[in-house]
């Protein structure tokens, strides 16, 4: 299969700005469980949240340790919380929400967790939209090292009932694949995706999409230096969260959260030296509404 490449652009995703009915409620625009940020890291499990909740989910849950609580409560009062030491509860969660976020700030040493997490999504009937970031990553790659032959919608989606998304930067995507599949090797990349049964954010100063199976890969030609901080990929994974509860298709909400991304910190960088991942984040609301009125 010959692979060919598309760039993102304002007219394409134009398109795919989700138009509300007049009779909406949250219930049409899915639920998000983010299980991130340890003690060390709850900064991460904020933006993350922070991004879900602007780029427009209906109901966000966000599971962290117990340290990041307070915070969470008083700077992200839309969000429901719960203590991600309550097995129980995360159990129930998981079966419950459309939209699963795990990785960000969530650290190598919760292996217990991440064993439920996988048990969970693995056993559950329900179809879930899956964003593994970050440490979920490098968990991932680690239990794809103990079983070469083993794929990733083995692990954690046997039926193929759920929709994987990979956020990987070029050192998780080097240990994801082992160092055997280089990041500018398009047509193995691909082979890579259809094999894994995923959709593969590969980031980097041009973004790029892989959809499994398809003959189309997708490159987003924006981003700046600005961009180049912590945390901007939590918010990049809190906002593809977001956003798949509310379109049909998880490609399309996958290539709209990179677009509009990068498109916000644009705009921002013309007038900042640095672009910061909350400073995005309350901009996504502005940008969808300024994208979805212009004229193209």
């Amino acid at each position: 299969m010959t692979l060919s490449k598309v760039d993102l652009n304002l007219t394409a995703v134009k398109r795919l700005i989700p138009v509300r009915d007049e009779d909406a409620y949250k219930n049409l625009f899915g639920h998000v469980l983010i299980i991130a940020g340890n003690h060390a890291m709850g900064g991460a499990a904020q933006l993350a949240t922070m991004a879900t909740i602007n780029s427009g989910a209906g109901l966000t849950t966000i599971a962290t340790d117990s340290a990041n609580l307070p915070a969470i409560h008083t700077v992200l009062p839309e969000a429901m919380i719960i203590d991600w030491t309550d097995v129980f509860a995360i159990k129930k969660m998981i079966e419950k929400v459309d939209i699963l976020l795990v990785g960000p700030g969530f650290g190598m040493d919760n292996l217990d967790l991440w064993k439920l997490i996988k048990t969970t999504i693995a056993s559950s009937k329900r179809s879930l939209k899956i964003i593994l970031d970050a440490d979920a990553l490098n968990l991932l790659a680690a239990d794809l090292a103990e079983d070469e032959d083993k794929k990733i919608h083995e692990l954690l989606s046997p039926d193929n009932q759920h929709a994987i998304i990979l956020t990987p930067h070029q050192g998780e995507w080097h240990r994801l694949t082992a160092g055997k599949v280089q990041a500018d090797d398009q047509e193995s990349i691909q082979n890579w995706v259809d094999q894994a049964g995923a959709i593969l954010v590969l980031k980097g100063s041009s973004t790029e999409i892989y959809v499994p199976n398809e003959s189309v890969s997708y490159r987003n030609p924006g981003g700046n230096p600005g961009m180049a901080t912590g945390g901007m990929g939590d918010t990049l994974a809190g906002m593809i969260a977001g956003l798949a509860g509310q379109l049909n298709k998880t490609a399309d909400a996958v290539k709209l959260a990179v677009f509009l991304h990068s498109y916000i910190g644009d705009q921002l960088y013309e007038d900042h030296y640095v672009v910061l991942p909350s400073q995005i984040s309350k901009q996504i609301p502005y940008a969808m509404k300024e994208i979805s009125k212009k004229e193209i």
